[in-house]
């Protein structure tokens, strides 16, 4: 049984030396060159240039190298750990409750109702829309004394309504919604599917044994979408870190910075005081910082897998 063994494994390495395997590699390389070099311009070479230029005072003409000097600008800066602070007020609330939104909002859509596909459609409007274009649109809904939202507020009778964009604290609020309504469409979609995948024999067979809803979804429901789970946490957490057209258009990053985040600032740096050394040095520490979340999100979730 040894020799049959050992000769197949001679057979199995001399298989995959064969010119036609041989060939077969070397076409699959030369199909996969053209992307490989594009996204090494486009991604490893702005990223590797970054980390350079962290390095150094930049100038047109002649940069000069400084070391961790940026980086020691950027921890010794007060605005800087308030968009960090920012960044991640927006990301906890985008995670966590545009997560459990996206799940309701599944469920309520995984129906065979007219209803539920007039929810599919309402629902990704937003997707398909500018985030440009929707923070226009809602700085008008916003405004403090046209805004359709304070109107509405006013008919009720219990406020003459909110300084939505004027407010520190009102402020925040304002971004949060929006993100919440901007991203709650693809992540719902996205479970949809998942959902659709979940087998019904398991539903009914916990009906039989008399399990409620809740219980079906804890139990059934989102240990199957689990992966799924993840994909969508992991598109918000990165998504939210990115937030930077709304708000720039809504806020500009004000009032008085309280809604300013690691972008707008870095942006500030690199377009507006042209301190691209400075502007290189937070983009490092962004690209680490998002890396570092994802991947401890990916291993907790795959631990409650386990």
């Amino acid at each position: 049984m040894s020799q049959d063994l050992a000769l197949g494994g001679r057979n199995a390495a001399r298989h995959r030396r064969s010119p036609g395997n041989l060939a077969d590699r070397f076409a699959g390389l030369a199909l996969a060159t053209p992307a490989l070099v594009v996204m090494v311009v486009l991604m490893l070479y702005p990223l590797l240039y970054a980390v350079w230029l962290s390095f150094v005072r930049w100038s047109p003409t002649d940069s000069t190298f400084v070391g961790l000097d940026n980086y020691q600008r950027i921890f010794a800066d007060r605005i800087f750990w308030q968009g960090v602070t920012n960044t991640f007020f927006y990301t906890i609330w985008n995670v966590l409750l545009g997560t459990a939104m996206s799940i309701g909002m599944a469920v309520l859509m995984n129906r065979p109702t007219f209803l539920a596909r007039l929810l599919r459609l309402a629902v990704f409007m937003p997707v398909i829309i500018s985030s440009a274009v929707a923070a226009l649109g809602w700085i008008w809904m916003f405004d403090t004394e046209f805004g359709l939202v304070n109107q509405i507020i006013k008919l009720t009778g219990l406020s003459q309504g909110f300084p939505w964009l004027n407010s520190p604290h009102f402020a925040r609020w304002s971004i949060v919604i929006v993100n919440l309504w901007l991203g709650t469409g693809l992540s719902s979609m996205l479970l949809l599917a998942a959902l659709q995948n979940v087998p019904q024999e398991q539903h009914e067979a916990a009906v039989i044994d008399g399990a409620n809803p809740w219980h079906r979804l804890i139990h059934i429901t989102l240990p199957y979408i689990r992966p799924t789970l993840l994909v969508v946490m992991t598109i918000k957490l990165i998504g939210s870190f990115k937030t930077f057209d709304q708000i720039f258009i809504m806020t500009g990053g004000g009032p008085l910075y309280t809604t300013e985040t690691m972008l707008i600032y870095l942006y500030r740096q690199g377009f507006e005081y042209f301190d691209f050394g400075f502007a290189g040095a937070v983009g490092v520490v962004f690209f680490l910082l998002v890396g570092l979340l994802s991947l401890v999100q990916g291993m907790i979730l795959k631990g409650g897998k386990k």
